[in-house]
């Protein structure tokens, strides 16, 4: 039976150059790299190589490139390495509503431990409304961290607006780019911002490997919460060089190729909205197309239970939203922060396309999607 994935915003298959630089490591220069013999210093060497292609992918030093072990880490390790324990109110940190559950998890516990967490509001179309920034803004905000590109609708944030606000009370800025990693450019420098969270298995690298980016000026700034090894000052452990290559690698391809699989992508993106609005007309988008990655496609079909939808679809992989949330029978948060009733955030799917895909497999896909939606219309309506 023919299958064809669409849920790459979950994660990637590991491209095959990945695939072989992650077996060498493994294989033949397993070393510790921090070892100091000949094969140590190899698998150390690869470990810098690796820094120094995710430094140039980003605009960083490769001495701002902290290994972790996935975007979940980072993103912790940016949060609550900003606050102390010990520390309490008026010291808050302002987050958005609508991002990962390792963000908004970290919410919930710096507010045990009473850190005040302001939530930002959110414009209907995903963005973060900067006037509700600058009104939550003050001398005790420590850290204000948003998503780059949602998850779930693809949204791209004003990243620069909100930096310019924040520079005014010298509040530390985290940004969490797992979503815009290797689809749109990303210059740290440019961007103005201190810490930066990625994951290799967005990107068609390995799992169980991401990274923190930590301006060197700012990282007096953070504390680390492993101790017990040396190989950086934030974050201790033995380094897994080969899923650590294998990253190295993949963000290579990704910036080499980012230009042409982008246009890839958007052409793919409007073959999948051009026939799902043509068979199924009273569908709708969920997001301002101008302002998202053309990879992630969120639609509602109105009276239909994306559940089912998914659940009944056997030769074609789609979500309902992030896979961190796919245990839960609840609406998408993100999508009733931006608007949607609890009904209509259960009628949407989310669609995320790749640019190795053929134009012949999205079209086979799309149209299974569509006969699904209708063989679920005809069942509801007693046909």
């Amino acid at each position: 039976m023919r299958q064809v994935y669409l849920d790459y915003a979950a994660t990637t298959p590991c491209h095959n150059k990945v695939v072989e630089v992650v077996e060498k490591y493994m294989k033949t220069e397993f070393a510790n790299p921090s070892s100091q013999h000949v094969m140590g210093k190899k698998a150390q060497y690869a470990v810098e190589q690796a820094k120094s292609k995710i430094g140039i992918s980003i605009g960083a030093d490769k001495e701002e490139i902290i290994f972790t072990s996935g975007a979940t880490e980072s993103n912790n390790l940016a949060l609550l390495g900003a606050v102390d324990y010990y520390e309490k109110e008026p010291v808050n940190v302002i987050l958005s509503p609508i991002d990962h559950k390792s963000i908004l998890g970290v919410g919930k516990e710096l507010q045990r431990r009473g850190i005040i967490v302001k939530y930002v509001d959110i414009n209907r179309d995903g963005t973060i409304c900067l006037d509700s920034l600058r009104y939550l803004l003050d001398d005790n905000t420590r850290v204000v961290s948003f998503a780059y590109v949602n998850s779930e609708v693809g949204t791209i944030q004003p990243i620069n607006e909100i930096s310019a606000l924040c520079r005014k009370y010298q509040t530390l800025i985290h940004v969490d780019a797992v979503q815009a990693f290797g689809k749109i450019p990303i210059d740290v420098k440019k961007l103005d911002i201190d810490a930066l969270s990625l994951s290799g298995h967005k990107i068609y690298g390995p799992k169980g490997i991401g990274v923190l980016y930590v301006n060197q000026h700012k990282q007096k700034d953070f504390r680390p919460l492993l101790f017990g090894g040396e190989q950086t000052y934030l974050r201790s452990g033995t380094l897994p060089t080969s899923l650590i290559a294998g990253m190295g690698v993949a963000s290579d391809i990704a910036v080499l190729e980012l230009e042409e699989n982008y246009e890839k992508v958007k052409r793919l993106r409007t073959i999948v909205v051009k026939r799902i609005q043509q068979e199924i007309p009273h569908s709708c988008v969920n997001v301002c197309m101008e302002n998202s990655i053309p990879h992630i496609i969120n639609i509602m079909v109105p009276n239909i239970s994306s559940e089912t939808l998914i659940a009944g679809m056997r030769t074609v992989s789609i979500s309902s939203g992030s896979a961190c949330n796919s245990s839960s029978l609840e609406p998408s948060y993100v999508l009733q922060e931006i608007g949607l009733t609890k009904e209509e955030a259960n009628s949407s799917i989310r669609i995320s396309i790749s640019p190795y895909l053929s134009e012949e497999e999205v079209l086979y896909a799309v149209d299974e999607i569509v006969a699904k939606i209708k063989d679920i219309y005809c069942v509801q309506q007693g046909f």
